[in-house]
């Protein structure tokens, strides 16, 4: 699992790759707050907060996840240090994100985040795993 960025017109994009379906959620997650964050290792995992959002299809159900995560973050001070029982199926996706809430003493936030758009966003399996593409609205 793991996610490389590239620029893309003002904004940031994200390819992932991960082994699995549910990998390639959790690989959104990461760089989400690898983006966020000067240094996302700060993160630790104190709390847990269950997930659930819809979509019409992969890569909808990772918009959404992205922007549910940002959502907790600009809410609750919610910060993911990653994700954990993802569960996809069919158009929703179940997952539990585990953080802790923002400390300004410990968490630089090196790029304001605005949302996830669907904007090129894709999903897709191949014999070696799957891979994702995501920009990011800063």
């Amino acid at each position: 699992m793991g996610h490389r960025f590239f620029d893309h017109t003002g904004d940031f994009g994200a390819e992932l790759f991960a082994e699995d379906e549910p990998g390639i959620y959790a690989a959104a997650g990461a760089a989400l707050s690898a983006l966020l964050l000067d240094d996302a290792s700060r993160i630790e995992p104190k709390e847990r907060r269950a997930l659930e959002v819809t979509g019409i299809d992969e890569a909808d159900l990772l918009v959404a996840l992205g922007n549910e995560l940002l959502v907790l973050f600009e809410t609750e001070g919610f910060l993911g240090a990653g994700l954990e029982e993802v569960t996809p199926g069919g158009d929703h996706l179940q997952a539990v994100a585990v953080g802790e809430p923002f400390d300004p003493e410990r968490h630089v936030i090196a790029r304001p985040m605005k949302a996830v758009t669907h904007h090129g966003a894709e999903v897709r399996e191949s014999p070696d795993g799957w891979t994702a593409r995501l920009i990011f609205d800063l």
